[in-house]
């Protein structure tokens, strides 16, 4: 019989990398003769089977594995038919722009209503024409009602506001056929959660959470109890963790991954902990199996926290792949979110003096993120338009890393950096500030990169410079590098650390707290 692994996160999506890219990885291995793999989410999204299909099409997503939302679970659960006729026709009729006496004022994706002087409600549309949700006024014109709609032609979320300030005090979720599974309530002075209702059908009985974070301990709990053998769950994001510490341990072995340095900045050895992980750190003295990515990250817990024995390391995997494109010696790559922890900002500083004194040179940042404007404004600034291009998401990352003589890695902070082995897994060396994370660990300065003192532009930019016109130097360290990926970074070598610790936690028992 095969044991689930649960591998549990806030949210997923196709456009994320880091923590998702892992998990996919992580639940394609562990899909197998031993093993079943489950993603398991507690974001609200209407479109998680849309973001399995791309995933499963650029062959991101295994196609043994599932994706599954704590609110798709229980609107299909408590689901006792599909929409019917009657509510397709509402839907038809809600999505037009006009409709009835109604005076509109037509704003593209957008339209308001009026009644005799008096404004009604308001309507929002995608770029598809797909009805988004309506806002419902009373006489004052103060929203009192949301209705989202899913594309299927249902109600799908509701969301009721207090008329003193505008605040929701409530929301309400709903099943295809119209019934509300699901209700939240809130302060609606302070926003917080006060109740959360579930509702089911069958049994009309209610069975009540003081917050969100109750009610997903119960449907991880739920799920686990569904299982023939007792299945592991992995906690892959900071966000869930309590989720699962407050679980019972007899329904499932429980491990907890730290895939960021926990230190708030410095960043370092003494700086205090991070609150998000916090949850996270302070099971470690009671024996839960906890991973980290680095031996430096298990040794800064081990002497801040004490050594159990229950800390250990797993680094991430990288395939080697083969991309049949033509590398530019002139090519700088970033892969990057476009936030200010990576400091995006100060390879575009570094790369004027790396255009100055190199012709041709160019440095393509890929990504998505909040400083996108910022850092187009820093681009303009400087007049590196011509050399410097932010070139937004792409899940084509071995193409750009194959193609290029250079990758550079500029965070304040990592738990590890992805990147730096998808840049070495396709023969490109990485210049990297030296941060706690991970550039020590897998940087050999001058064999498969160049390691940078934390935060100096002119030291990266003169790294930078090295390689570029020493393209034979670049050529040789790239190789080096992918040397490493296959000496060290494998999925089988991977696979196979995780496979131990899965078993070795069972045989442990260590589901029983060591206190």
């Amino acid at each position: 019989m095969k044991r689930t692994i649960f591998m549990a996160a806030w949210d997923m999506d196709v456009e994320k990398g880091g923590v998702n890219k892992v998990m996919l990885r992580r639940s394609a291995l562990f899909s197998n003769q031993d093993y079943s793999s489950v993603l398991l989410t507690m974001d609200f999204k209407m479109n998680y089977p849309e973001i399995a299909s791309e995933l499963r099409a650029t062959g991101q997503l295994n196609r043994n594995v599932e994706i599954l939302n704590v609110y798709d679970y229980y609107r299909e659960k408590y689901s006792s038919k599909e929409v019917t006729s009657a509510q397709k026709e509402k839907y038809a009729q809600n999505s037009k722009k006009y409709e009835g006496d109604y005076w509109v004022q037509d704003g593209g994706n957008f339209a308001r209503y009026f009644m005799n002087g008096t404004y009604i409600k308001y309507k929002q549309w995608d770029e598809d024409g797909i009805l988004k949700f309506i806002d419902y006024f009373d006489e004052n014109r103060v929203r009192v009602r949301r209705e989202e709609y899913h594309p299927h032609g249902y109600k799908i979320r509701e969301t009721l506001y207090h008329p003193a300030n505008n605040k929701k005090n409530q929301e309400r979720f709903f099943t295809p056929d119209g019934f509300c599974y699901l209700s939240v309530w809130f302060n609606f002075q302070t926003g917080k959660q006060q109740h959360v209702y579930l509702y089911n059908p069958e049994h009309k009985k209610v069975v009540d959470f003081a917050n969100r974070r109750e009610f997903h301990t119960f449907w991880l709990e739920e799920l686990c109890r569904t299982e023939v053998v007792k299945p592991v769950i992995i906690v892959d994001g900071a966000a869930v963790a309590e989720r699962v510490i407050n679980m019972d341990d007899d329904l499932a072995f429980k491990i907890y991954m730290l895939h960021s340095n926990h230190f708030e900045e410095p960043h370092t050895l003494g700086s205090p902990y991070r609150k998000a992980v916090q949850p996270i750190l302070d099971i470690i003295p009671k024996g839960y199996p906890v991973v980290v990515l680095t031996d430096q990250q298990q040794l800064d817990l081990h002497k801040e926290i004490g050594n159990r024995g229950n800390i250990h390391v797993i680094p991430n995997c990288v395939d080697t792949p083969v991309v049949d494109v033509e590398r530019d010696p002139l090519l700088v790559s970033m892969v990057a979110r476009y936030s200010k922890e990576k400091r995006i900002d100060h390879a575009i500083e570094a790369f004027l003096e790396v255009a100055r004194d190199i012709p041709g040179a160019k440095l393509e940042i890929y990504g998505a993120g909040d400083e996108e404007q910022e850092l187009k404004k820093l681009i303009k600034k400087l007049k590196v338009h011509h050399s410097v291009k932010l070139k937004g998401y792409t899940n084509r990352i071995d193409e750009v890393f194959a193609k290029s003589a250079v990758s550079v890695v500029t965070s304040t902070a990592e738990g590890f950096s992805l990147v730096m082995l998808e840049s070495f897994a396709n023969h490109t060396p990485v210049v990297s500030y030296e941060i706690n994370y991970g550039p020590a660990q897998v940087i050999k300065d001058g064999e498969t990169g160049y390691l940078v003192p934390n935060g100096d532009i002119e030291v990266l930019a003169d790294r930078i410079k090295r390689l570029l016109e020493n393209p034979s130097d670049a050529e040789q360290m790239g190789n080096n590098a992918f040397n490493l990926i296959k000496e060290s970074y494998t999925p089988e070598i991977y696979y196979n650390k995780w496979h131990d610790l899965i078993e070795q936690t069972i045989t442990e028992n260590k589901e029983k707290p060591l206190l």
